[in-house]
C-alpha cells in the first residue's frame, strides 16, 4: 500500500504468469478529506493502456489505449480490476496504477509492480549417463538437460539430498537465444564416491536434478544401487565382469551336477 496527501492506493499484480494464459490486475484506493476520484489510470512500462473517468458519460468512462502485450477483458474489467488475455512475452514488463482527485486539491499517487510472463518446459528435465550401479570409489558421471523454457531452468544436483559443491558441477556454454525465445539448460555432474555417500543411503544413490522455472518446481530423480563389496573396490567395468564370472561358475556347477546324476 502507498499513501501520499489524502490518497491510499493498494494493488494485486502477481509477480509472474504463464504465457498464452489470463492474469488480473486489481487497484483499490481510498480518498481522505472529502476528496472526489477525478480519474484511475493504468500503464504498462509508463504507457497508458486503461483509463477511468467517473465523470463521462456511463459508456464512455473507460478507455482503452493500445499497447503492444496487453490485450484486455473489457466486459470483465472495471475501474477496480483489469483482466489480461492471451498473454504473451511482451506482457512481462512494470505495470503502473494510478489514482488522481478533482478539485480542489488534485492530489495523485500510484503504485508500480513487475509482471513476468513465464513459458514452462514441455516436461521435466532428463538425467542421462547414469551406470546402472556403482561401488565406492567409482566416478559419477551425468547430465541434467531441461526443455526449453523461458526464462531458463534454474538446473541444481543433489545426491541422496546433499547440494552438490560447485567443483562437482559442470557448466555448459549457454545457448543465447534471441531475444524472447525460449532456450534449453543443461549442467554436468562429475562425483567420485565415497563411503560418505553410502551412509544413510539404503544401498541405493538418489540423484536429483532440479529445474525450476520461475515458481514452478520441476525436477527428475534416478535411484541406482551404491555396492561397497566387503571395503573393495570394484569399478562399473569390474562389476559388470564379475557378475559375467559368477554367471560362468553357476553355470558350470549346474553342468556338473548334472553330470553326476547321470553317471549315477
Amino acid at each position: 500500500m502507498s499513501m501520499k496527501g489524502d490518497i491510499r492506493v493498494n494493488v494485486k499484480i502477481p509477480k509472474e504468469a504463464e504465457l498464452g494464459k489470463s492474469t488480473s490486475l486489481e487497484c483499490t484506493w481510498k480518498l481522505l478529506s472529502n476528496n472526489s476520484l477525478y480519474s484511475v489510470k493504468w500503464y504498462k512500462d509508463e504507457y497508458e493502456f486503461f483509463s477511468y473517468n467517473p465523470e463521462n458519460e456511463p459508456n464512455d468512462r473507460i478507455k482503452i489505449h493500445p499497447q503492444n502485450g496487453v490485450t484486455i477483458d473489457v466486459k470483465a474489467s472495471n475501474k477496480n480490476f483489469i483482466l489480461l488475455t492471451h498473454l504473451t512475452l511482451n506482457s512481462s514488463g512494470q505495470y503502473k496504477c494510478e489514482v488522481s482527485t478533482g478539485a480542489p486539491y488534485f492530489a495523485t499517487n500510484f503504485i508500480k509492480r513487475n509482471l513476468t510472463i513465464i513459458s514452462l518446459p514441455s516436461q521435466d528435465p532428463e538425467i542421462m549417463g547414469l551406470a546402472s550401479y556403482y561401488a565406492i570409489g567409482d566416478n559419477l558421471i551425468a547430465n541434467c538437460t531441461s526443455r526449453p523454457s523461458m526464462p531458463r531452468a534454474k538446473l541444481q544436483w543433489t545426491v541422496n539430498n546433499r547440494t552438490i559443491p560447485v567443483e562437482n558441477v559442470l557448466q555448459y556454454p549457454s545457448i543465447m537465444p534471441m531475444k524472447f525465445q525460449e532456450a534449453p539448460n543443461s549442467i554436468g555432474l562429475h562425483l567420485k564416491l565415497n563411503d560418505r555417500h553410502l551412509a544413510g543411503s539404503g544401498g541405493l544413490l538418489r540423484v536429483r536434478c532440479f529445474a525450476p522455472v520461475g515458481s514452478h518446481p520441476f525436477q527428475a530423480e534416478r535411484r541406482i544401487p551404491l555396492i561397497n563389496a566387503k571395503n573393495q573396490h570394484f569399478s562399473s567395468r569390474g562389476l559388470n565382469n564379475l557378475a559375467a564370472t559368477a554367471n560362468i561358475v553357476i553355470s558350470n556347477s549346474l553342468i556338473l551336477v548334472i553330470g553326476l546324476v547321470l553317471v549315477t
